[in-house]
Parts: structure tokens; sequence; C-alpha cells
């Protein structure tokens, strides 16, 4: 934890303390008064003191917090009033840690015993002081090691910049890397350059980015194109129509009144920074449809070079290109035509105008001082002085932003993620799908279609099948057949129709018979 700057002054009823704490997250302040221990935390910082007289919150106690210098200004009462205390000055004795009171009052002092002392070192036993000060520290767990921050650390005048208009530097320094790198894909910030952010986030690009997903989420569109057919409020309000909500409201009556004196080529960086921001806010809404979520504050980040690479751009171009990258890398949806959507938002959403552009700002101050990770940093760096410098910005300087907006058109090349191969082969892997869906569902229906075909043809005359019809479907035999057994089997075959054909006429003499007798019997007289 850091031990913030602070300063200490009364009155004859009061104590006042002031606490340097700039990039903290106000919300999360924990302030806490017990007789003369003060104690205030707010990550990162931790800061307890012990005071040389008793102090208490009551009603006549207060709070404010200066946004533009970072200063929590406290108000205690005494206890004893018109009590002065004194030392207030010195900085070593107030950090120190309160001693332990006890009531025993010693008979008898031992300066020196060597003898005693060796004796004790090696039976390991320790002797009363050290056991008092282990209990002591065990007692004690609560309090943290403080240190102040040196002053003697040389700041150098070529640090590396960042923030809002590259106008802050070594920030960062006193925190924990692994604190931040949640928020922060820039590794060491406060050491990293600004001419090799480039190339090493666009390295890490090319290493996140994942040809399968990007395939996938190319043939399957099922769930993106939700996203991209969601039709989002700036299509349908109008700039005369747009308002500020209270929460909005109570959010820029708190920030201080700042003047910013910015030159042609910082005003360009800011306005390629706001771009880069608005896209991460848009992407974020049109993917949730409108609603936010706990990835929200993430996708934001994430897609932003200025928030997550502190990045610095030097054309609207080079904004467009790493915009529609990091949406191809990162998030749950890639897709070339979503992304496309997207940075039509962006135009649509400045085309509104300024205080359009402020009421998403504030959603995204909110979405990062309520998220898990310390992204209230970047409302620090970054979103804040944008909220300020925007309410101050000409209305002419965002119609020229908008018109520069419109003349940029990306292309798929651009990105340099080879996005043309592979869509290509992923339409190719679907046509081979398709032929093969197709012959199969060709190779079902002849089978299903697979009949006999004399019996067919019988079926639709609607004569009916002779036993042992011969069908059109023949088997033949594999084994070899003996020509003498096959005349044999023919001569028996013809004597069986010979025998069966006389007793055909047997039968019909037979019949014919019985047929004139009976006709003989009819014309004799009764």
């Amino acid at each position: 934890m850091l031990t913030p700057r602070f300063e200490l002054s009364q009155t004859d009823n009061e104590v006042l303390i002031t606490v340097h704490a700039p990039y903290t997250n106000i919300k999360e302040t924990e302030v806490y008064v017990e007789e003369t221990t003060f104690i205030f935390y707010s990550a990162p910082y931790y800061l307890r003191l012990n005071l040389p007289g008793e102090i208490i919150e009551n009603d006549a106690s207060s709070g404010r917090y200066d946004c533009e210098k970072g200063d929590f200004h406290l108000r205690f009462s005494k206890v004893n009033k018109g009590e002065h205390f004194e030392n207030l000055d010195m900085i070593t004795t107030l950090l120190a840690p309160p001693k332990k009171k006890t009531n025993l009052v010693p008979t008898i002092e031992v300066i020196s015993n060597p003898a005693a002392d060796s004796e004790e070192s090696k039976n390991g036993n320790t002797s009363g002081s050290d056991s008092e000060e282990k209990e002591e520290n065990n007692d004690n767990q609560w309090f943290i090691q403080q240190e102040l921050p040196r002053d003697d650390v040389p700041i150098l005048l070529t640090a590396p910049k960042y923030g809002f208009a590259s106008k802050v530097s070594n920030a960062l320094t006193a925190f924990d890397v692994a604190w931040i790198k949640d928020i922060i894909d820039l590794p060491m910030p406060d050491k990293t350059p600004p001419e090799q952010r480039k190339s090493l986030r666009e390295k890490h690009e090319s290493d996140s980015f994942d040809d399968e997903h990007y395939m996938a989420d190319f043939i399957q569109t099922e769930c993106i194109e939700p996203c991209i057919n969601f039709e989002p409020e700036w299509y349908t309000i109008k700039d005369t129509e747009v308002t500020l909500s209270g929460t909005e409201k109570d959010l820029l009556k708190e920030l201080p009144n700042k003047e910013y004196l910015l030159d042609d080529d910082e005003i360009n960086k800011v306005c390629y920074g706001l771009i880069d921001i608005l896209f991460g806010s848009c992407y974020n809404h049109r993917t949730m449809l409108g609603e936010n979520t706990v990835e929200s504050s993430w996708t934001i980040n994430k897609l932003s070079s200025t928030l997550c690479w502190f990045q610095e751009f030097s054309s609207m171009k080079e904004v467009i290109i790493t915009c529609i990258r990091r949406s191809l890398c990162y998030p749950l949806y890639r897709n070339w035509d979503l992304s496309i959507k997207v940075l039509e938002d962006v135009k649509a959403v400045i085309k509104l105008g300024k205080k359009y552009i402020l009421k998403y700002l504030c959603e995204i101050h909110g979405l990062f001082n309520n998220s898990y990770e310390p992204r209230y940093i970047l409302n620090q760096l970054y979103i804040k002085d944008y909220l300020i410098w925007l309410q101050q910005a000409s209305p002419d300087l965002i119609k020229s932003l908008s018109d520069t907006l419109n003349d940029i058109v990306p292309s798929k090349g651009d990105m340099n993620l080879d996005i043309i191969e592979l869509e290509k082969a992923a339409a190719s892997v679907v046509e081979e799908y398709i032929v093969i869906e197709n012959n199969a569902y060709s190779v079902t229906d002849m089978l299903k279609d697979l009949n006999i075909e004399d019996s067919n043809e019988a079926r639709q005359e609607n004569v009916p099948l002779l036993q042992g019809e011969k069908c059109t479907v023949q088997i033949k035999q594999l084994e070899p057949v003996n020509n003498s057994q096959d005349s044999s089997d023919t001569s028996d075959s013809d004597s069986d129709s010979d025998s069966d054909s006389d007793s055909e006429t047997d039968s019909s003499s037979t019949s014919s018979s019985s047929t004139s007798d009976s006709l003989e019997s009819d014309n004799e007289p009764k």
C-alpha cells in the first residue's frame, strides 16, 4: 500500500487533516477514528496516524474531496475542547504505531548481565522486552508498515507521458505492476517511450488474433445478426432532443473548472483519442443490445488503445484501423460487418453534437468507477479531463471532426490480419459442405425412388402381378455352371411343360364334353 502525503493543522476545538491521494476511488474510501488513532484507506493508499491527543467523529465532523488537486479535507472535533496538540508537524512520530500501555510498575531494573544474556541466547529464550514487542505486534496486526514517498527520487524531464493530451508522467510509478495489469496492456508505462507503444500494441494484437474464431463468426452468423440488426437510439433521436439526466448533471457539477491550453497538434490527438474511446462504447452498446453488463467496462477499456496502451494517433485513418483491428482480436463477437456497423454508430454519435457525446462519457465514467478492477484510474487520467474539455470545445470543432470521420473508408486489407484469405477459405469450406450435403440428399432420394421396374409399371396399369414373374434386377452367379446339367434341366423343363399342356388339353376336352351333355339334357322333353 502507498502512504500518501498529509498535513495537519488545528484550532481550539478541531483538528484538520489533509490527505493528498490522487488517482483514488472516492466511493471506496474509508476513514476510522478512535481516541488518538486516525486511519485513512482508499486503494491504493493507506495512512495511519497516532495523534498526541484524542479526537472524535460527531455531527460537527466533515469531509470533502478536491477533484482538481486530489486532496481529502477532513475535520474532527477534539475530545477536550481547547487542548493544544503538540508536534503535529513531526511526521515520523505521527506515523509510529501507538505503544502498548501497561500498569506494571518495575521494582528492580537489570541494567546488564552478559552471562545471563549469553545463556538465554543458547537456550533460545527471549528477554522480557522482546516478548512484549511480539505481543504488541500480535495485538496490532491491523497496522501496516508505512513509508512516506521519497522526495529525492529524480524525475526525468524526458519521462514518457500519457493521459489527456499527454500531460501526465510518472503517475503510475508507485503502483504495483500486478495491480494495474488488468486495465493496462502497456508494459512499464512510465518507462516505455511513446514511439514503441505502437509496435508493441500491433504485435500483441497479431498474437491475440484467432483465425478459427474469426472464421467461425464469419460462417455462423446466428448470434451476430441480432447485433447488426439492432437499432440504437442515436438513429432516431435529434440533436435538439438530447437532454442530460440528473445523475449526469451531478457528475458534471463536481468537476473543476479547468482551462486547457492546447496547440493544434494536441487538439488533433485529443480528438483522435475521443473517437477511439467512443468506438469501444458503441461496440458495447450494440453487442449488448443497449444494456450494460459486468463485462461492459472491460469491453470499452480493451477496445480502446488510448485507455489500454496510452496510444497517441497521428491520423484519423490510423484510429479507425486500430479500432477495427482490436474489435476483431479481443471481444466475443469478431465480425467485419459488425465492426463496420459500429463505425457507423460512432459517426452518428459525433453528428449529434457534444451534449450527446457527454452523455456517453458520463456513462463510461460510471462504469469505470463501479468496475471490480481499478479502472477509476482511467477516469483520473482521461475521462474526467475529456468531460471538462468537451464542454469548452467549439461546435465547429465537432463538426469538423464529423466531416473527417465520414471521409474514412477502411478496407479489409488495411487490417494486416489476412482476413480476406480467411474468408475465402471459410467460403470454400462452406461450398464443399453444401455440395456434399446435396449429393447426400440426392442419393437418399434415389434410394427412396428405387422400385422394381416391372412391378412399378404393373401398379400403374392396375394389373396384378403373376407369381413367379421375373424382375429386371438379376443376380449373376459367380460359380461355373455345368452345361450338361443345364441341358438336362432344360429337357426336364420341356417335358414338364409338355405334360402341363397335355393336362390342360385333357381338362379342356372334359369340360367341353360336360357342357355338351348338359345341353342335351336341356333339350329333352319333360
